[in-house]
């Protein structure tokens, strides 16, 4: 009753925004949502730093999120024996994880370089969910699932804000949009994972996903390795040497 108490109070407030002047009240041309969508991925595939931060979060939405959250029922229920009680622990192992790590990144993180660091986050994430995979002790799998919830923060974090930084500001709107479209990794991952688990069980389907998205991480690594891992790139936060890298 509460939720929806607040979904209400939410579209009560969203009707009292002010339209803005549309686009076309103010001569601007318009475009069709997919020439928009198109801008974008031609931008995407233009930029590597975006592009790559683009399919990291694809392979994050394909690999990692199902073993993390999708599965968590099935794991609770058939290799810990647990109820919904423990199932619930389970899951807000992960979020408490991610909760500390986003706290943690917002108030120390600043200096982090952002390619750098979400491609070493990533990196653990998927290292900790293949330990996972392996555990049967669930305190030993909610531990686990509470670390990789924070790493996990380490790698979506400095992602949104590489792709903040290093896009120009016309297309920020078209390309953020293409981050939300990674989700849809997500459901082509569960829906390949259900029968991966009927056949060889959650500990060798888990360790399929992670060593998986594991290799895919390393591989985007060293594939745009000179536009992610030196420290003077803009996309670990050399901001003096942004316009001239945009300008190329």
């Amino acid at each position: 009753m509460a939720v929806t108490a607040i979904y209400l109070c939410a579209f009560v407030l969203t009707l009292q925004v002010d339209e803005p002047p549309t686009r076309a009240a103010q001569g601007v041309a318009m475009k069709t949502p997919w020439a928009d969508l198109g801008d974008g991925i031609a931008y995407a595939r233009s930029t590597p730093p975006v592009l790559a931060a683009l399919l990291l979060a694809c392979l994050a939405n394909f690999a990692a999120y199902p073993i993390s959250g999708g599965l968590l029922p099935h794991v609770a229920r058939d290799v810990y024996g647990l109820d919904r009680t423990g199932l619930g622990y389970l899951s807000a192992s992960f979020a408490g994880g991610a909760m500390l790590g986003s706290l943690f990144i917002s108030a120390r993180g600043g200096g982090l370089p952002p390619a750098r660091t979400m491609l070493a986050a990533a990196l653990s994430w998927f290292l900790l969910l293949l330990v996972f995979a392996r555990l049967t002790d669930p305190v030993l799998g909610g531990a686990v699932l509470a670390l990789a919830g924070f790493v996990q923060s380490f790698c979506m974090v400095p992602l949104a804000v590489l792709l903040l930084r290093i896009t120009l500001q016309d297309f920020r709107g078209r390309v953020m949009g293409l981050r939300m479209l990674a989700v849809y990794g997500l459901p082509v991952g569960l829906m390949m994972a259900g029968p991966l688990v009927g056949e060889i069980g959650f500990a060798d389907a888990g360790a399929l996903y992670a060593g998986f998205g594991a290799l895919c991480t390393m591989a985007i690594a060293l594939f745009w390795r000179a536009h992610l891992l030196p420290r003077e790139v803009p996309a670990n936060g050399r901001t003096s040497n942004l316009h001239q890298y945009l300008a190329n």
